[in-house]
């Protein structure tokens, strides 16, 4: 293979991996409307227990359909796969106790620290070196966030539920982390299945089953649904050997944009011009940011 034939496969499978971040980060955002939707009739321990419980299932159901068998998700690594869960079980029910106070535009503008806080502890877990572009990009997009913040924003309504936030972003970030760290040598379907494993023991601990059965709709399932399809798309980007952490996070920004549009379109919330301005920030940081991989690739 000729070294140009070489670099547009990486370049073609690069693409590919960018669109499947993009789309995971969509689903993600349709996620977090959903959910707040739900919150208004579930508390989110049985939340958190539905989406768990689909989630793992879907998941051994992808196994046998694809498959024939469920070998795949056999438990090969109890201690990467225990750490993935319990910073789950923290991400989990930080972000739907942060939901649960925050509107779905302050929820999703807080979450551009995430990038900031993913590209510390890559340097410092995983030793990554981010590119020249990275920074700006990641500037940039805070830039976006922070200019639709100030068409809405009316200050720190609840700092409890600000801290739940920051607190959800750190558990999600050690997850991708521990992902990244864990690369290859444990199979991403073994990741997605046991990741909500202690979520699902410990939230049905607790709540009333019978209750929850009595008061269940279709609805709460396409929260879980939402959620396995973005974990399909992030965790298997995650574990692309062509990837880095840092870059993938940067990629969020994008899904700010998609959670300014669905409060839109669920609750009215019709975006300012200013707000645009901000998307069209966060479509350029995103852009820097898969041309900086594409040029040191």
């Amino acid at each position: 293979m000729s070294d140009r034939q070489g670099q547009n496969r990486i370049s073609s499978s690069q693409a590919w991996i960018t669109g499947r971040i993009l789309l995971g980060y969509f689903l993600l955002a349709a996620n977090i409307a959903v959910e707040k939707w739900l919150l208004e009739s579930y508390s989110l321990l049985e939340i958190n227990f539905v989406t768990a419980a689909l989630f793992m299932t879907l998941t051994a159901l992808q196994e046998l359909l694809t498959r024939g068998s469920l070998v795949r998700i056999k438990p090969v690594s109890w201690k990467v796969l225990l750490l993935i869960s319990l910073f789950t079980l923290g991400a989990w029910h930080c972000f739907l106790s942060a939901l649960s106070g925050l509107s779905v535009f302050e929820f999703g503008a807080m979450s551009l620290l995430s990038p900031v806080m993913m590209a510390v502890l890559a340097m410092v877990f995983l030793g990554e070196k981010p590119s020249g572009k990275i920074w700006p990009a990641i500037l940039l997009g805070m830039a976006g966030g922070w200019l639709m913040m100030q068409a809405e924003w009316e200050g720190w309504s609840s700092l409890d539920h600000q801290a739940f936030m920051l607190g959800a972003l750190l558990f999600a970030s050690l997850r991708w982390i521990t992902v990244k760290f864990a690369g290859e040598k444990v199979p991403a379907s073994a990741m997605i299945f046991w990741e909500p494993v202690l979520v699902l023991l410990l939230m049905g601990a607790v709540i009333d089953p019978f209750e929850l059965w009595h008061n269940a709709s279709p609805v709460i399932l396409s929260s879980a649904i939402l959620l396995f399809l973005s974990r399909q798309c992030l965790v298997r980007s995650y574990q692309a050997p062509v990837t880095k952490a840092t870059s993938i996070s940067a990629l969020i920004y994008t899904k700010l944009a998609w959670t300014l549009l669905f409060g839109y379109w669920i609750w009215g919330s019709l975006p300012q011009p200013l707000e645009w301005l901000g998307v069209g920030f966060i479509i350029i940081s995103s852009w820097l940011v898969v041309s900086g991989n594409s040029n040191k690739n």
